[in-house]
């Protein structure tokens, strides 16, 4: 199952007004390029990726880059997928309104994904009155999601769920299933649960060794994309092992995307995870004398793993 980029999904500031407990992300106010970021756009198009979307930092943070891009994108004709935000990003009700409707004038008709739980120390009422607001000017009833990380302090997550529900005349349904959602009169908002890798500062929280194999997917969840941080640096996902530099495969400023598949290929260890895939590297390492502390049912908490505590050389022989 080889590497195969579905989207292109810019990060273009690693800025953020919150500072969240299981977060790797250093702060910057550096922003990507919007000229180098569209020519890149456009040479994709080319190859035959014709998604794009946004995430952070807090992409809101660099609105007029989520507006050039926007424009672009309608114009070669993309697919918006979403832009993942905190939601809580702007001063006033009318910083909110304008900068989603110099959004949405730029053509943006993709989904908008808020993360909340109980690492984002976020104001619910806040949250709330962001997503009526996204969907009072985009005409949509389901343009919001949420995205909540699981796996540690579920309870105070659900509470906070359950206030924003409250706030927007809901309640929260089937928490506990695969298919949660937010639904009023007005607003049908799902949820998506995010597996809590506990790496960083989050450490503390779980022991992420719970038992059992994580089960073999090639990393299609996070991965098949082209995750492009706000240097430029070029990534095969957006999972919690991105931010490593044995995860880069280029950078846009110089390399075009049959530049950059060229290097995938040259990258033995992101062919591995992507086309051997992770269950038979671990199998590999295993054979060579690595004892893991346990097993993990989290494929992007091991995959970081194995590039941080496994010794390089012993990497190195398993993926030859």
């Amino acid at each position: 199952m080889p590497f195969c980029p579905e989207e292109i999904l810019f990060s273009p500031t690693e800025n953020c007004n919150l500072s969240c407990l299981h977060c790797t992300n250093v702060k910057s106010k550096t922003i990507l390029s919007k000229n180098i970021a569209k020519r890149f756009l456009v040479d994709c198009k080319k190859i035959g990726i014709d998604r794009v979307g946004f995430t952070g930092g807090e992409p809101f943070l660099a609105i007029d880059f989520l507006c050039d891009i926007s424009r672009t994108a309608a114009k070669e004709e993309f697919l918006f997928d979403r832009v993942m935000t905190n939601g809580v990003w702007y001063k006033n009700i009318s910083d909110l309104g304008g900068k989603l409707r110099k959004l949405f004038d730029a053509g943006y008709d993709g989904s908008i994904c808020v993360s909340v739980d109980a690492f984002h120390r976020q104001s619910p009422g806040k949250v709330a009155r962001f997503i009526k607001a996204a969907s009072d000017l985009s005409g949509r009833p389901d343009i919001v999601s949420i995205a909540c990380v699981r796996g540690a302090l579920e309870s105070s997550t659900k509470k906070k769920i359950k206030t924003i529900a409250a706030l927007l005349g809901g309640c929260l349904t089937g928490f506990k299933t695969n298919h949660p959602h937010i639904k009023t009169e007005k607003f049908f908002i799902k949820i998506y649960n995010i597996e809590l890798s506990p790496i960083g500062r989050a450490s503390v929280l779980k022991d992420p060794w719970d038992g059992r194999w994580f089960k073999e997917d090639y990393c299609k969840g996070p991965g098949n994309v082209f995750f492009i941080t706000s240097s430029g640096d070029v990534k095969p996902c957006c999972g919690y092992a991105s931010d490593l530099a044995l995860m880069t495969i280029g950078n846009i400023r110089k390399d075009s995307p049959d530049r950059l598949m060229k290097k995938f290929r040259e990258k033995r260890l992101v062919c591995a995870i992507f086309n051997t895939g992770l269950a038979r590297l671990r199998s590999k390492l295993i054979k060579e004398g690595v004892v893991f502390p346990g097993k993990t049912s989290n494929h992007c908490f091991f995959c970081r793993y194995i590039m941080t505590e496994v010794p390089k050389c012993v990497l190195e022989k398993c993926i030859k």
